[in-house]
């Protein structure tokens, strides 16, 4: 699919990190880009700094967990923009670093809500545009979680949100291919990237407040510790990948042969 001006875009989590660089990067491209983000200071500032560049870029205050939320979301914009050519499901969150078994039911839930529930959200409501327009592509961010187990552990439900995401995607693509094959299917396993992940309890609903055990630190592993990649490289990424129709992306080499390892441990069990 090729990226060009008079096309829409639309990012979850968007006004920050990894959702804020791919904004720019289809902004740069000429393509109207809607910002959907719970935080609307950082959706306001977001918004008036893509517009500074000359692009154009609207924000829409969106809960991501919320299926109203993101109904509404994709009525605003094809009442007001009259189409969807990009979604991407990018909005996430990390609960606490403990061991799986010190995860509160409220750890699962709201990881869960935002992870998993989030994309599947943004799918149900704006795939069936997309269909009916026979174009479009969908980007899903997962996370090199959702290919290979983070080392160190200690993030099992973030883990298993990415994961399924990963699934989601694949059944995506799959199901598409009987209905509408020319709409793209990419999920974004990124390894560490600068950005506000950590502090995703900013957000945290206090009906879901954390009420576990102290957090564990991260254990000191005897692998080489992954560079941090920049947000604007990723953001150049997912357009590559939307242009080419790549199905997966990893960040870099060395989450690529994390990926790659497990699948041979993987195979060496199956075969």
């Amino acid at each position: 699919m090729r990226l060009e001006a008079g096309q829409v875009a639309v990012v979850t989590g968007g006004a920050s990190g990894i959702g804020r660089a791919i904004v720019d990067a289809f902004a740069a491209r000429g393509l109207t880009v809607v910002i959907a983000d719970v935080e609307p200071s950082s959706l306001d500032e977001a918004v008036v700094a893509v517009n500074a560049t000359g692009a154009t870029a609207a924000g829409v205050v969106v809960d991501v967990s919320s299926p109203d939320s993101v109904s509404e979301l994709a009525e605003h914009v094809l009442a007001e923009l009259g189409r969807v050519d990009v979604l991407v499901n990018n909005a996430g969150v990390i609960a606490p670093r403990r061991p799986l078994w010190e995860h509160t039911p409220d750890d699962w839930r709201w990881t869960l809500d935002v992870n998993l529930l989030g994309v599947a959200n943004g799918v149900r409501a704006f795939v069936p545009a997309m269909i009916a327009a026979g174009r479009g592509h969908v980007v899903n961010t997962a996370s090199m979680a959702g290919l290979t187990t983070i080392p160190g552990g200690g993030n099992g439900a973030y883990s298993a949100s990415k994961h399924a995401v990963v699934g989601l995607s694949e059944t995506l693509r799959v199901e598409l291919d009987d209905v509408a094959p020319q709409i793209g299917v990419t999920v974004l396993c990124p390894g560490p990237v600068p950005s506000r992940i950590h502090e995703s309890s900013r957000n945290r609903p206090a009906a879901l407040a954390d009420t576990g055990a102290t957090p564990v630190p991260a254990r000191t592993t005897t692998m080489t510790p992954l560079a941090a990649v920049e947000p604007a490289v990723v953001g150049r990424q997912v357009v590559e990948a939307v242009e080419a129709d790549r199905m997966y992306v990893v960040t870099s080499p060395e989450v690529a042969a994390l990926a790659l390892d497990r699948l041979d441990r993987v195979r060496a069990d199956l075969t």
